[in-house]
């Protein structure tokens, strides 16, 4: 009987942020191996897409920072990407306004790529309590990018909302095709060093 070695497993976290002037990220590995990703030109009251290279997780390949009053618009030529699954896609927020909650035509494409009860949840805050009761919230989404509809089957998507003291972050891995190469793919498991 063979022992078959597991392949490693890289860290992947990806935080948003309830702070002005603190940029979210999404971070490959850790320590000083870490890749971090920030937004090139961060703003508060906003979305950052990040577009990952699924068979090279360190490399940042298209980032879209979209205004929170643009909250119901879909980023021009994001199809491109989000339909292609050698790509992994990032969605995390920066201080986002309660009021720029996502409407319409950009909330039905969260939906389309994995955004179900945490998203829904923000939306009720929003819509029952107002932005008079949580002021900020924060969200966080990221799957692999591929076709979606009709027969194709989608894979698995990891969203995380929070508007309290504590900005939405996930923690998890990326892990490794059997023979230990790429593509990665997201995997729902904590991947960490002890002494």
């Amino acid at each position: 009987m063979s022992n078959m070695n597991m392949p490693s497993m890289l860290a992947y976290t990806v935080r948003s942020s309830l702070s002005s002037n603190n940029p979210p990220s999404a971070i490959i590995s850790y320590g000083r191996d870490a890749t971090n990703f920030t937004p090139a030109k961060s703003q508060d009251d906003s979305y950052w897409i990040c577009i990952l290279n699924a068979k090279n997780p360190r490399e940042r390949v298209k980032e879209w920072v979209i205004p929170g009053t643009s909250n119901a618009q879909v980023p021009a030529g994001i199809d491109t990407y989000m339909n292609d699954p050698d790509y992994i896609f990032v969605v995390s927020t920066q201080y986002l306004s309660t009021m720029h909650v996502p409407q319409g035509d950009f909330y039905d494409f969260l939906v389309k790529y994995g955004a179900g009860r945490e998203l829904q949840r923000l939306e009720q805050v929003n819509t029952v309590l107002g932005c008079g009761s949580f002021s900020r919230m924060s969200y966080v989404l990221t799957g692999a990018c591929g076709p979606r509809g009709g027969k194709n089957v989608p894979p698995p998507s990891y969203e995380m909302g929070s508007y309290t003291n504590y900005p939405a972050m996930l923690l998890m891995s990326l892990m490794p095709m059997p023979g230990g190469g790429p593509p990665y793919s997201i995997c729902n498991s904590y991947t960490f060093r002890t002494r």
